[in-house]
């Protein structure tokens, strides 16, 4: 079975890692499927077995009118002339049309957030709805629709009635890095080492739905109550100038400049080492799909307190204490409350129990994945 893998939109963060562990685990399961991942010009991979095959597409084709023209026209066209039994598009577009069953993983909740559509502004509302209109678009004809989280189908529905005669299937993302795992550098050792009080992390990147703005507020709350921390963000100003200098802005006003650090992005094989040194993870997010670093902060024995989603709690079920949105005042409320010694010792040992039995590693994952497939090889388009 040949199987096309369109994955021309991967750029940065959770997209890498799935795309990079996923050739990974594909290469080396058992099976008689034969997979030709579409990457952008730049991916690095190394040497594959025979059943994969990673072709790099130029930089111009990911650009947004160069995509439309890719997804709509060459990627059926490519999966027609090397005789392709299905397509699979890892990152939310896709072909409308495909002479072949496709499988559309659907992984951007912006798309369909209500929290995200009241926190955008007007540019970027627009350019979220007429993403979603392609991405609904590409759904309406899927032979199957992949969610990485019930939460993430049951809000694309929410959103759009229309779909609802669409098959949907959820896939958990797996756990863990098939690529393994690498000590900090000596200078992240160091500020780990000399940070002052408890240890508060939030793995992420800056955007307006990730809840920074009130989580500042709930921190300078949090030191008014006499509980001394440092905070810890994996964040820089390249990852988004404007926003991440009006966080720094937000952080001096409330006179938090030596209890905050932005530590930029973190390498993700470095990635358990940092939730190790931490104490508390705090993950106020409005708007997730999925939530890779709850998984890997329960993985790490590192106690959770995140914003209270649906996603988050399909996640973390009872592994985590909730938090209000936008209650800054109670969310400090909730933070001093996890960081009690009790409270602490009981979210670690129900984070090991819930990581223990959800998602399930890169084994299952691929076993899950390649059974969609061969279910919706059997399925052709109408």
């Amino acid at each position: 079975m040949k199987i096309l893998i369109h994955a021309l939109g991967v750029s940065m963060g959770g997209g890498v890692r799935h795309l990079e562990n996923l050739i990974t685990a594909l290469g080396t399961a058992s099976g008689e499927m034969e997979f030709r991942f579409l990457v952008p010009e730049g991916f690095r991979t190394g040497a594959q077995p025979a059943n994969i095959h990673v072709e790099a597409v130029p930089r111009r084709w990911a650009r947004f009118a160069g995509r439309v023209w890719f997804d709509l026209i060459r990627v059926p066209r490519m999966a027609k002339r090397n005789g392709c039994d299905a397509v699979v598009s890892l990152l939310n577009f896709g072909p409308i049309w495909s002479p072949v069953p496709h499988v559309l993983f659907q992984r951007n909740s912006l798309y369909f957030c209500p929290a995200y559509a009241r926190l955008a502004n007007f540019r970027e509302r627009a350019e979220s709805l007429f993403r979603r209109r392609l991405a609904v678009a590409a759904m309406r004809r899927a032979a199957v629709v992949v969610t990485p989280s019930n939460a993430m189908r049951d809000m694309i529905l929410a959103a759009e009635r229309k779909l609802r005669r669409v098959r949907f299937r959820t896939l958990y993302h797996a756990a863990g890095d098939v690529r393994g795992e690498k000590p900090l550098t000596a200078e992240l050792a160091e500020r780990f080492r000399r940070a002052r009080g408890w240890k508060l992390l939030y793995a992420t990147h800056p955007a307006v739905h990730k809840g920074f703005e009130e989580l500042f507020e709930a921190l300078g709350m949090l030191k008014a109550k006499g509980v001394e921390f440092t905070f810890f963000a994996t964040i820089g100003r390249s990852d988004w100038p404007k926003g991440v200098e009006t966080y720094e802005r937000r952080v001096a006003g409330l006179g938090l400049e030596k209890d905050v650090v932005f530590l930029g992005r973190i390498a993700q094989e470095m990635m358990p080492d940092i939730y190790r040194a931490a104490d508390l993870m705090v993950f106020p997010s409005r708007c997730e799909s999925f939530g890779f670093p709850m998984v890997e902060a329960m993985e790490n024995g590192l106690p959770i307190v995140a914003a209270d989603t649906p996603t988050n709690r399909e996640i973390c079920a009872e592994a985590a204490v909730y938090l209000p949105p936008d209650d800054a005042n109670a969310a400090a409320d909730l933070i001093a409350r996890a960081l009690e010694p009790a409270m602490l010792a009981e979210l670690k040992e129900k984070g090991t129990r819930r990581a223990a039995v959800f998602p399930g590693g890169w084994d299952r994952y691929v076993r899950e994945f390649e059974a969609i497939l061969e279910d919706a090889v059997g399925k052709r388009p109408a």
